[in-house]
């Protein structure tokens, strides 16, 4: 038997050395104050490239790429007798002798070598190369990142189809008005097969509609798409409700992807409030008093489209004046473990409620009630139930107590009229409901008009008035007309300047005319105006939710910024006659006479009249590499691209647009 005060603790010594030199792991020994290598299995000494002369060096000499990466502070502290571990580290060594440095991670640990008297003598440094773990690691990661993108692509892409085959705009209407949310499923990544729609037909009255097609997929969504297009066609045409339920329960017969599609199809007339209804396969409107009260509409409902169920039975209503009509699709009522009476006496409680609700004026819920109700009780439903099992659409219709006033303003001719005037108007689109694009573009439009009577009506220094009168049709249009007494002077024959306020009116509005006579000028314009629906995601419509517009800034300033990229000009607030002298001022002291380069972003600004586009023009002329920023959604975008100043916005630069214009 060996002595054991003179046999090796650790087994036979020849052992325990080809054991050292065959570990997998990496090991390395370090030696005194200066770290000097006093042993190095094969795999770490590969793992630097088998560099000569390494053992007996001090460390930091033998591999000094590994300076700034926190290796040679962590053996120091090791030598301060503390340990330390590392997980899965990045280390960059020069393993070809080149001076190009490879990586790899590694998992070590840095303990303290001790002499038998608890002095420490050196590092024990072990280590396992962990770079195969992260890159499969780093490769899962990249691969769910992709799968995430692309997800959110995929999301994307149908709502994007759900928006493409649904209506954009709903109507305004003097005597009802409309909303719609559209909230596609939780659950599924697929188009769904849900519609609804809101026709103005040629004798006043409102056809609403929603439906669901059976399934999901681009073909459900494309069979939706179809019956909603026969559907408007059928309505457009002049047809009775019979005869357009009958017209698309012959479509549907035709293709298994449209059949057994449910519908719900109501006509309304706003001036008599009578309502006609009629539901194949599909559940009954709900209707919501003007306290609250909810009742659904007893309605009968036949078989699904295209089933050879028969005609379904008409059901005559008449609203109340401040009722609201809600048409939905099942997938608002349908919950697991509920049946559909349950899920409409839900539906009808929610409805109930948000309509009985005061809104306090900070809030971001809609004030137009038929916005308000869909809002909370989509919102409400989603909570109650976890989301939506299924693509939800509900479509709802309020039936004013007064037909929306027209407007009728009378003004002096003189530039102190602008801002009241635009104050006015805006007010008023506001209470007919008209979206925040259509209002900016009428306002410019009416702008010029009155800027044209102000201007060319009457001689200088004799007083004169105009006059603007609005008015909503049953299609969901607006006219306005603008009306003088005096006689236009012709305007100057200057592209740069004077004849811009017609060309702008043309582009911002359907239709615009001009009518002279004895008795003054008239300008009339006609735009059909409309409110976006809503069509996304529940998780969107939660995040995001509707918030109100912010309150239009009316008094105009112009600052000078220093920004990196050079000196801008931001310009805030009405540019019309008032204040485009003082634009003017701006840019030639911004720019220093022309001297220096300028950015003018009119973002900011409400609205950019004739007077603003004939400024930018001659500064354009002057100033040296004068840009112009405004972003696509700004009322001066638009103006922008009418009035031949397209160059100046940065996408045109980079594009090496210049629209024939040189400085």
């Amino acid at each position: 038997m060996a002595d054991p005060h003179t046999a090796w603790s650790s087994g036979d010594p020849q052992a325990v050395l080809d054991g050292f030199e065959q570990l997998p792991g990496f090991v390395w020994i370090f030696e005194g104050p200066e770290l000097r290598v006093v042993a190095a299995n094969p795999a770490v000494r590969a793992a630097v490239g088998n560099r000569s002369g390494l053992i007996g060096e001090p460390f930091r000499r033998a591999v000094p790429e590994l300076a700034g990466q926190h290796i040679f502070e962590l053996l120091d502290q090791a030598l301060r007798g503390v340990r330390s571990h590392g997980y899965e580290q990045r280390v960059l060594t020069d393993r070809n002798g080149d001076g190009s440095l490879t990586e790899a991670f590694y998992t070590f640990d840095m303990a303290p070598w001790h002499n038998p008297d608890g002095s420490v003598r050196g590092v024990i440094v072990q280590a396992v190369d962990a770079t195969p773990v992260v890159a499969a690691r780093q490769a899962a990661e990249t691969a769910a990142a992709t799968a995430e993108r692309r997800y959110r692509q995929a999301a994307g892409l149908v709502l994007e189809l759900q928006r493409s085959l649904l209506p954009d705009m709903l109507p305004v209407l003097p005597r009802v008005q409309v909303a719609a949310h559209y909230l596609v499923a939780s659950s599924d990544l697929v188009a769904g097969g849900d519609w609804f729609d809101a026709v103005p037909l040629p004798d006043g009255r409102l056809a609403l509609t929603v439906g669901d097609v059976v399934g999901h997929g681009a073909a459900a969504a494309a069979a939706m798409g179809q019956l909603r297009t026969v559907a408007r066609q059928a309505l457009q045409s002049g047809g009775e409700l019979p005869q357009v339920l009958a017209v698309l329960d012959d479509f549907a017969a035709r293709a298994d992807v449209t059949r057994a599609a449910t519908t719900c199809l109501a006509v309304l007339d706003p001036d008599t409030g009578t309502l006609e209804a009629a539901s194949h396969g599909h559940p009954a409107p709900l209707v919501i008093g003007a306290t609250g009260e909810a009742r659904h509409l007893p309605l009968t409902p036949t078989g699904p489209l295209g089933t050879g169920a028969g005609p379904a039975p008409l059901h005559a209503h008449r609203l109340r004046a401040d009722d609201v009509l809600l048409l939905y699709t099942d997938g608002l009522i349908e919950r697991p473990r509920q049946s559909l009476h349950d899920g409409a006496r839900i539906l009808a409680d929610a409805a109930a409620a948000a309509r009985r609700a005061i809104l306090d004026a900070a809030t971001t819920i809609p004030q137009r009630l038929p916005d308000r109700i869909c809002t909370l009780v989509t919102e409400r439903l989603a909570l109650a139930g976890g989301g939506f099992g299924d693509d939800t659409t509900l479509l709802a219709a309020h039936l004013l107590p007064q037909p929306l006033a027209p407007l009728h303003v009378t003004l002096p001719a003189d530039t102190t009229a602008l801002r009241p005037m635009r104050r006015h108007l805006s007010d008023w689109l506001v209470r007919i409901g008209a979206g925040e694009l259509d209002a900016s573009d009428l306002v410019h439009a009416v702008g010029e008009a009155v800027t044209n009577a102000v201007d060319h009506a009457y001689p200088s220094g004799t007083p004169g008035t105009f006059t603007l009168h609005g008015t909503l049709d049953h299609q969901g249009v607006v006219h306005v007309t603008c009306a003088d007494q005096g006689r236009w002077r012709p305007p100057v024959a200057d592209p740069g300047g004077r004849g811009r306020g017609l060309t702008m009116i043309r582009g911002l509005v359907d239709r615009a005319e001009v009518r002279h006579t004895e008795a003054g000028t008239t300008v009339s314009m006609h735009h059909h105006i409309g409110q976006a629906t809503n069509v996304t995601t529940v998780a969107a419509a939660q995040a995001a939710g509707p918030h109100k517009q912010a309150a239009v800034v009316e008094e105009f300033t112009a600052a000078v910024v220093e920004t990196p990229t050079g000196r801008v000009l931001r310009v805030q607030g009405p540019v019309d006659l008032v204040t485009g002298p003082r634009l003017r001022a701006a840019i030639m002291q911004a720019s220093r006479g022309g001297s220096l380069p300028l950015t003018i972003d009119l973002t900011p600004v409400t609205h950019l009249s004739s007077t603003g586009v004939r400024i930018l023009h001659e500064v354009a002329r002057i100033v040296a590499q004068l840009r112009v920023t405004a972003t696509p959604q700004s009322p001066a975008h638009a103006v922008l691209e009418l009035t031949g100043l397209r160059h100046l916005l940065p996408e045109a630069a980079a594009n090496g647009s210049d629209d024939g214009f040189h400085r």
